[in-house]
């Protein structure tokens, strides 16, 4: 694979350099001050030689030959450069404008009546070509300001037969458009025989990869139809089709061919598009390829940055030209970054990911060496087009390499299936059987953990106070029903030695036996100082920092109210720690009894304060957890504080008893076919009367 590769490399180069170096192309021959010495030079099948060096400029004026009368000499330029920015006389050319270019080749009497050939590359943005004053040929029309011109920009080749030892070449070049006026490349020429070798040779590289680019586009496009996934054959296609369009729009620009009237601003905008869609393209390429090495931010910002440009093209091709150096600067950075993925790739030892390091670099640079090629105004056959071929390959070896896996895994599959379908039909034969003891396994612990749920059920309860609990002169009457088995809800109540009766109902979160281990343990912690500490208020800051101490990695947290009825001075006391307001009724009001404190758990040194009030005969307190409250009908309604004050108030005058039962009765009707949501507890204690007449 490695000699393969190498292989690969090897014959691009050379390919490569066989196009960009001719060496029947003699370089060494100059313009001198205009005039161009081939009088030693036999124009042989073979021979062509460039027409570089110093031409007469005259800037701002069209001179027909043969020139009459003085011209006035703007000075020389060196052909292929542009006479923007060239200082002649102190005087800085601008960019715009119309020229007149004249040189003259000295030739032998042998070249006297050969037919030659001559070479015009593209020329911005555009001119008509005299030799010893006859008109040969042109591009576009060449005016005397940008409302008379025509541009259009294309390289061509002429037949030119001399009728004298000298030949006068005189160019009416004419640029209102580009950034970059005149000559983009070298003229040639030569005997006919080497410059039509030339121009065919020339023809078939072109249409040879701009058809390599569209079959390989759409057989990508092919392989992403069937595999929609894999979206770096998208890309890949899409790449190959932009490279493909700017071929078919550059070089010798096949499309003014076959379209000779297409318009040609709109030619060169799709140019300058292939290339501003085609650099952020290939960063996509290469994210979906590794898309750990790179950053999706990176991407958006190169694709933003691409469209910004690509709106450019709707301006006036005076202006967006100019703006061509920014992208180049742009796409050297995306090349750089795109290495910089693949590197990573490499040392992250993802699949085929040096493979397509040695494509990568080979593209990149001839990518680079093309851009610089262009910002340098040397507009020939690139590099890239090559470099991608190669590109390709290594490419659809990676690709095969990728299809023989698949196979591979296909087959281990298959195997695998076959395997399993094996197993399957083993187990189907004894599926009856098998299911049969599933079902009694199953049945066996479900009714294991029934009867655990129901002995846990039947320890709450016997840990819980019974209805009907008295402590003279206070009426008690209980009411708890969890959502489960089990639940979450706790209280206690018990008479300390003072003749104080302490009230304690605690909510902890959740419901079932999560929560109603929860309550074991606030019990436990609960009952260790209910009989030692008097004040509500400690109580409370002491369950608190326990809690905290021993459970905090549990994070068991819950609601608590402490009630304390000092049944010698008529005296209660209470502390609410995040607890719902609580219903305290005397003599036909209603007092909320209001929480004084955070719940318990959730941090340490919680402040918890305490309040009292006077309680007389016939007063009652009402303390319930949110269950009562929060519990919802059909319409999603919760069953809230303002039921329950009514309840209250409308039968003030009723026994105790029947008072809790109206509660639940209310609560049942309210919920209807809802699903009970929490666990719900209620404590009824009322001052009981020494003479009390109820109403029937």
């Amino acid at each position: 694979m490695r000699k393969l590769i190498l292989g690969v490399v090897y014959a691009t180069i050379t390919f490569c350099t066989i196009q960009c170096h001719n060496p029947d192309l003699e370089g060494d021959l100059r313009f001198r001050q205009g005039v161009l010495d081939l009088s030693e030079i036999t124009f042989k099948e073979n021979t062509a030689i460039e027409l570089q060096g110093e031409w007469e400029l005259y800037f701002g004026e069209f001179h027909y030959p043969p020139f009459h009368g003085q011209k006035e000499l703007t000075g020389y330029l060196a052909i292929p450069n542009s006479w923007q920015n060239e200082e002649y006389g102190g005087i800085e050319l601008p960019r715009t404008g119309k020229v007149t270019l004249r040189a003259f080749i000295h030739t032998n009497k042998q070249t006297v009546g050969q037919e030659l050939r001559i070479y015009i590359p593209d020329i911005a943005s555009s001119y008509r070509f005299f030799a010893n004053g006859v008109l040969i040929g042109g591009q576009g029309k060449p005016g005397i300001n940008q409302f008379d011109d025509t541009p259009r920009i294309k390289s061509k080749y002429y037949t030119l037969i001399p009728d004298q030892e000298v030949i006068e070449l005189v160019f009416h070049i004419a640029n209102y458009e580009n950034n970059f006026g005149g000559f983009w490349g070298h003229p040639i020429i030569g005997n006919k025989y080497a410059l039509d070798r030339e121009k065919m040779f020339s023809n078939a590289r072109e249409l040879f990869l701009l058809g390599a680019l569209s079959l390989i586009g759409l057989y990508h496009f092919g392989l992403y139809f069937y595999k929609r996934k894999e979206k770096s054959i998208f890309y890949f296609a899409i790449f190959c089709f932009l490279l493909g369009i700017r071929l078919a729009f550059t070089g010798e620009r096949y499309v003014l061919e076959l379209f000779p009237r297409f318009h040609w601003p709109t030619a060169f905008r799709i140019e300058f598009a292939s290339y501003y869609f085609a650099v952020p393209t290939f960063l996509l390429f290469i994210h979906s390829l590794f898309p750990e090495e790179s950053k999706l931010k990176h991407v958006r910002r190169a694709l933003f940055a691409s469209s910004l440009f690509s709106l450019t093209l709707f301006l006036p091709i005076s202006v967006f030209t100019i703006l061509l150096y920014g992208f180049q600067i742009l796409a050297f950075i995306i090349i750089g970054y795109v290495i910089h993925i693949n590197l990573k790739a490499v040392i992250n030892s993802r699949p085929n990911s040096k493979l397509f390091l040695i494509g990568l670099l080979i593209l990149a640079f001839s990518v680079s060496f093309d851009i610089l090629k262009h910002s340098l105004n040397s507009r020939g056959i690139g590099l890239t087009p090559y470099a991608l071929l190669c590109f390709i390959f290594i490419q659809s070896l990676i690709l095969s390499s990728r299809i023989a896996n698949a196979f591979v895994r296909a087959e281990e599959l298959a195997e695998s299936l076959k395997i399993s379908n094996e197993s399957l039909l083993a187990v189907t034969e004894n599926l009856e059987q098998i299911v049969s003891d599933r079902t009694y396994q199953l049945n066996y612990s479900l009714n294991r953990i029934k009867k655990d749920l129901l002995l846990a059920k039947k320890i709450q309860q016997k840990i819980l106070p019974e209805d009907g609990i008295k402590f003279d002169p206070l009426k008690i009457h209980l009411y708890f029903q969890p959502q489960e088995e089990v639940g979450g809800d706790f209280y206690d109540i018990f008479e300390l030695d003072n003749g104080t009766v302490r009230f304690f109902v605690a909510d902890a979160t959740g419901h079932g036996i999560q929560a109603a281990l929860y309550t074991m343990a606030i019990k436990s912690e609960y009952e260790a100082i209910k009989r030692f500490i008097t004040k509500t208020d400690d109580l409370m800051n002491h369950l608190n920092q326990k809690i905290q101490n021993k459970f905090s990695g549990l994070k068991i947290v819950f609601s608590g109210f402490l009630l304390d009825i000092d049944t010698k001075t008529k005296t209660v006391y209470y502390s609410s720690a995040g607890h719902p307001n609580q219903i305290f009724q005397s003599q036909g009001n209603q007092i909320i009894l209001n929480r004084t404190g955070n719940i318990i758990g959730l941090k340490k040194d919680q402040p918890y304060t305490q309040k009292q009030f006077q309680i007389l005969e016939g007063d009652r307190i009402l303390l319930f957890t949110d269950g009562m409250l929060e519990q919802k009908n059909e319409s999603r309604e919760e069953f809230g504080m303002d039921r329950i004050q009514k309840i209250l108030s409308e039968f003030q005058n009723k026994e105790s008893e029947r008072v809790l039962a109206e509660l639940v009765i209310q609560l049942f009707l309210f919920q209807g076919k809802e699903e009970q949501e929490d666990d719900q507890t209620m404590v009824l204690v009322e001052w009981e009367k020494k003479e009390s007449v109820f109403e029937n």
